[in-house]
Formats: C-alpha cells, sequence, structure tokens
C-alpha cells in the first residue's frame, strides 16, 4: 500500500458519517456565498481520468481490507485504481470502473456464491449528487450515493436483482489543489446488500453501528487531473 497523500489526512481529520462541520474552518459561516458556490461548481467540473506521473495522485479506491495480514489500520488498508470519475455543473458525481470485489468484500462467507458473483460481474458506475456545504482552502460537499444496481446476476442456480445500497448523505468530501493539481477525494458508506428487494446482508447502519463497522463500510474515492 502506497503512502496516503496530504489530502487524503485532511478527509480522514474533517469526515464523519453525521457530521458536516470543517476542521479547516471554525467559523460556521451559516452557508456559501452563492457566486462562491458557483464559481466552485465550475472548477470541480469535468472528468478525472487521473494523474499518471505521480503515483500519489492516481485515480483510487482505499478500502478497508481484512485478508491483508496485519493488526493496524494503515496495514489493512487497500486500494484499486483503474477507475475514472466526472462531476457536473447540475451537482452530480459519478465514478466509472468500480470492480465489484470492493462491493463485495464485506460479504460474509455464509454467502459465498453471492459474494462470487458479485466478484466476477463487470464493473458498476457509481452515481449520485453532492452539495457544498463550507469553502475556504479547500471546498467540502456533503455525499449523497445512490444505489448499485446488478439487474440479472446469477448465482445457486438463479437471476437475482442484487442491489448495494448506499447511505445517502454518506459523508463528506473534499476539493482542492495539491501541487497544481486537481485533487476530489470522498467517502461512501455501504448500508446493505438487497436480495430482490429484499435486505440479504446488513453491512453499516449509521444509527447503530461502531467505528470498526464504519471503517470497514468506507469506500474513499480519490479523483485527480
Amino acid at each position: 500500500m502506497k503512502k496516503l497523500n496530504k489530502l487524503f489526512a485532511i478527509l480522514l481529520c474533517c469526515i464523519g458519517t453525521v457530521s458536516v462541520t470543517s476542521c479547516l474552518n471554525d467559523d460556521d459561516n451559516g452557508g456559501v456565498d452563492p457566486e462562491v458556490y458557483k464559481t466552485y461548481l465550475t472548477n470541480i467540473s469535468g472528468i478525472y481520468y487521473g494523474n499518471t506521473s505521480d503515483w500519489r495522485y492516481a485515480n483510487k479506491i482505499y478500502f478497508y481490507n481484512d485478508t491483508i495480514t496485519g493488526q493496524t489500520t494503515k496495514e489493512k488498508t487497500d486500494s484499486i485504481t483503474g477507475i475514472s470519475g466526472s462531476f457536473g455543473k447540475d451537482s452530480t458525481f459519478a465514478i466509472t470502473g468500480v470492480p465489484g470485489r470492493v462491493l463485495a468484500k464485506e460479504i460474509p462467507d455464509d454467502h459465498k456464491e453471492l459474494k462470487e458473483a458479485i466478484e466476477n460481474a463487470p464493473a458498476k458506475t457509481i452515481r449520485g449528487g453532492f452539495v457544498f456545504f463550507d469553502i475556504n482552502q479547500y471546498a467540502f460537499f456533503m455525499v449523497y450515493p445512490q444505489s448499485v444496481t446488478y439487474e440479472d446476476l446469477t448465482y445457486g442456480g438463479e437471476k437475482h436483482k442484487v442491489t448495494v445500497v448506499f447511505w445517502s448523505p454518506s459523508s463528506t468530501g473534499i476539493f482542492g489543489y495539491v501541487n497544481n493539481k486537481q485533487i476530489v477525494q470522498a467517502s461512501l458508506y455501504m448500508a446493505a446488500i438487497y436480495v430482490d428487494d429484499k435486505k440479504e446482508i446488513e453491512i453499516f447502519d449509521v444509527n447503530d453501528g461502531d467505528s470498526m463497522q464504519q471503517l470497514r463500510a468506507q469506500l474513499l474515492i480519490q479523483l485527480s487531473r
């Protein structure tokens, strides 16, 4: 696992499942000036293919991987590359190329066939919306991810509609410039897996989950350009 960058550390400082308080600004200004908001909406918009000249700023998804040998959270933090993303002036986002092994990572062994079916399925796109709530040195936003659905997933000899549900709002995201690069990072939290519109597996309950469940549910997205 590569060393996490500065902006990632800032996001970890500020992030919380139900918190929207920026650790870069102790003053609650009651909202963002409309002109400033419009400017940053324009700035964040566009496609993020990932910076290839410096591995620290490559497009990645960071996630907790319990199969990695180690005792600490840092040792068990894994990442995948190969994703791309986009943000729009209509306050929507899309993360493309998300592999099934990331979305299925918290499925327990007693649902092995379901887990393997998701892992072997084509990569998915996570879509959603975002809203800026604080702009200072960096711009912070709330993330509203939508569910990801496999309409006809075959396992156990049958086809099923399988849906990965995220908490919405999920948590905070951050946008800013680092070493002349535009960087976006945001955390998404998987909540549950539904099979044929019925909850099959609970991953994390924001109202009742502990810090370890939250960590395991987290997919931290990094995009750059």
